[in-house]
This record gives structure tokens, sequence and C-alpha cells, in this order.
């Protein structure tokens, strides 16, 4: 399933970077997200929690930064998860790009998403609904962190 998103903060470009960045303090604006744990200089491990229609699941993910380019702002990042208890899986992989336009920064991302198991027979029109509702729910997050640090 592909998803985009696109989200715009009033910051300059290098304090949303330097935010996306810090994968612990920015995963506490990611909904469900607990118990971040740095790896090594790419990869965390991580806890989330969703509830997806009626079912509740609780993954396990690793998040792996496959690629970055920083004098560009953009950047790729791939995700696993397992939530053993329902027999459901995900597995994305997001391209993030950013770019400014005045005193705000605009993101997108382009997300190719696989859901196994249970939570993946619910379709694309739920999941990208529940999908998107976390994105806003860490786009409102993100931009109080952000002015924060203006």
């Amino acid at each position: 399933m592909k998803l985009e998103h696109s989200f715009s903060v009033a910051a300059s470009i290098g304090n949303v970077w330097s935010f996306l960045m810090d994968v612990p303090a920015m995963s506490a604006c990611i909904p469900g997200a607990s118990g971040v744990v740095q790896v090594d200089d790419a990869t965390y491990d991580a806890k989330v929690s969703a509830k997806i229609g009626p079912i509740s699941a609780r993954f396990g993910c690793r998040i792996s930064i496959a690629q970055l380019d920083e004098s560009a702002y953009s950047g790729t990042v791939e995700v696993t998860g397992k939530d053993t208890k329902l027999g459901s899986s995900v597995k994305a992989r997001m391209l993030m790009s950013m770019r400014e336009d005045g005193g705000s920064t605009t993101v997108d991302i382009h997300s190719e998403v696989e859901v196994m198991g249970r939570i993946g027979q619910y379709g694309h029109g739920m999941l990208s609904k529940r999908a998107d509702a976390m994105l806003a729910d860490f786009v409102a997050c993100a931009q109080s962190r952000l002015a924060e640090m203006s």
C-alpha cells in the first residue's frame, strides 16, 4: 500500500531536521510509541501500540535509518514490526524530504507499507485513515515541540 503525506511546520528547515533526526525525542510525538532504545548509530528498537478498527495491537519495531542526505534534507527509513499475540506484522519504507518556504518547512513522506496478518485484513481504507490520524497527532506534537525550540 502506498501512502503520501505532507505537512508544514512554522520552523526553519534546520530545526525541523534536527528534531526529526533526534529519534528518542521525536518518537515522543509518535502516538503509541514507547521504550525507544538505540541499538547503533542508525538503528532503534521501540514498541508501538495502535488501535485499528476493533483490534488493539502492540508491535515490537525495529527502525533503521537506511540513507540520509543532510545537505538535501532527505532520507529513507525502514520499519519492521511484529505483534506476536495477533500474528500480525508491518513492514514500511518511508522516503522523507523537506523544503523551506519563508519561515516554515514542508515535510513530504512517501511510504510503501505492507501489513500482514489479522490487521492486514482491514484493507487500505481503514489503514490509511488510521495512518492519517496518527500523522495529524504527530504533527500537532511536533509543532508544539518545535515552537519550544525557537
